[in-house]
């Protein structure tokens, strides 16, 4: 490793240095959630060892099971995350009902579990200010089923600017230099040196001004990165604090790690996340902003009148509907919160795309059939070998009704076909598909 690196992590250790070395000649520890907007947190035999230290759905992955082409991800029951990543959302504890933003929210590990905690009650708002990975983060947050989030692309300040003190909850993710990654990504290590540090450590600092900013007085703000430094972490924390006398360092209750360093401001009640520790690196602090909490109003998207098309194929083919509808130059859109106006921020996607109206004719959208709130029927049962073929965009061959139905697998929706009675069109999206 580098010499400056291990010389810091020696002074961080002290005795337990060599333990935390000889922990890289093991595997990293990997990870899974469950999906629980879709599938009861259940252990997944063939999947999952044991359950997680660090979230309720939480389980430690088997090291012999690949899970990128199961099923089981591929129709969102499950997402990978390594294990102490999940520290963050368990520490923000977000409830059915709640405002929660996810700053820095790409590639959406902790926005999709922010999702299961909400239950598709509530707002979700996921930003992400790199164009390509907020674009990932749609994808994410599509396959887990959420209908209850705002997917936006902006500088942090600019949504500070639109959304001041109007989150029950924050979940500021700060980009950081990665050291908690050295062990997992051995290519991490190649890009560290004690100027990125410092230059993450200030980035981080302005980041977290934006995310106090969006916080209502009584709410609860976390502050996470996958780093060790002191200046990252700790340092970052006090000098916030001391700062900002409106906010206090608050107790964790969940269970994981070791007590942060005490640099005054009771940073002592952060957590560290060391790889002796089960995880793999990982540094939380939970911050209440002082007050009584207020109802932020909002002003509401004016949406054109729903289509006669649309709305029949929605009554028909919904489990149940979706609360809220919006139209906007014939594409429906639907969510379980009321479609709020952005004021300007660049808005990649606002709730779930239910479809478009072409020629008099509704086509739903694979957002419909992936959402976990109004499931698509019929559903076409496809075999293990048909899955397979369906994923490289192959035509499917079986009788089935006429018409739109969703693709599914051992009771799981995959995606989209439409049959003619016979054969079934493949309407996976073709950059999903495997050559």
């Amino acid at each position: 490793m580098n010499i400056e690196f291990t010389a810091r992590m020696k002074d961080l250790l002290g005795d337990e240095y060599a333990e935390y070395e000889s922990s890289f000649a093991e595997p990293a520890v990997r990870g899974i959630r469950i999906n629980t907007l879709k599938r009861p947190n259940e252990k997944i035999s063939g999947i999952c060892l044991s359950q997680s230290p660090f979230a309720r759905n939480g389980w430690i992955l088997d090291p012999a099971c690949s899970v990128g082409n199961t099923p089981e991800y591929l129709c969102g029951h499950v997402y990978p995350q390594e294990p102490s990543a999940s520290f963050a959302v368990t520490a923000l504890d977000p409830r059915p009902g709640m405002r929660v933003l996810d700053l820095c929210a790409a590639p959406g590990s902790k926005s999709t579990q922010i999702a299961e905690c909400l239950q598709n009650e509530g707002l979700l708002v996921a930003n992400e200010i790199n164009t390509p990975r907020a674009r990932i983060l749609k994808e994410n947050l599509e396959r887990c089923g959420c209908a209850n989030a705002i997917i936006l692309n902006n500088r942090p300040t600019e949504l500070a600017d639109v959304f001041g003190e109007f989150f029950d909850a924050v979940l500021c993710d700060a980009p950081c230099s990665g050291e908690g990654m050295f062990r997992k990504e051995p290519d991490a290590e190649n890009q560290w040196s004690v100027n990125h540090v410092l230059a993450c450590a200030q980035r981080q600092r302005l980041i977290l001004e934006d995310a106090a900013r969006c916080l209502k007085p009584g709410g609860i703000l976390v502050y996470s990165t996958c780093t060790f430094s002191p200046e990252e972490n700790e340092q970052n924390i006090a000098a916030f604090v001391a700062g900002h006398p409106e906010f206090e360092v608050i107790p964790i209750a969940a269970s994981g790690g070791r007590n942060g360093i005490d640099l005054g401001f009771n940073t002592a009640l952060t957590r560290r996340i060391y790889p002796m520790d089960g995880g793999e690196g990982h540094f939380v602090a939970k911050l209440r902003k002082k007050g009584e909490s207020t109802e932020t109003g909002y002003s509401l998207l004016h949406s054109q009148p729903p289509v006669k098309e649309a709305l029949e194929f929605l009554n028909t083919h919904l489990e149940r509907p979706f609360p809220y509808l919006y139209v906007r130059n014939d594409t429906v859109y639907g969510g379980t919160h009321p479609f709020i106006d952005c004021r300007g921020l660049h808005l990649i996607r606002h709730q779930i795309m239910l479809g478009t109206v072409k020629n008099r004719r509704f086509e739903p959208s694979h957002a419909l059939a992936m959402s976990a709130w109004g499931e698509l029927n019929p559903c076409f049962e496809m075999t293990e070998e048909q899955f397979d073929a369906y994923r490289r965009g192959e035509t499917l061959r079986g009788n089935a009704e006429k018409g739109w139905m969703a693709a599914g697998i051992r009771g799981m929706r995959a995606g989209l076909v439409k049959s003619d009675g016979q054969i079934l069109k493949n309407h996976y999206p073709k950059a999903f598909r495997i050559r």
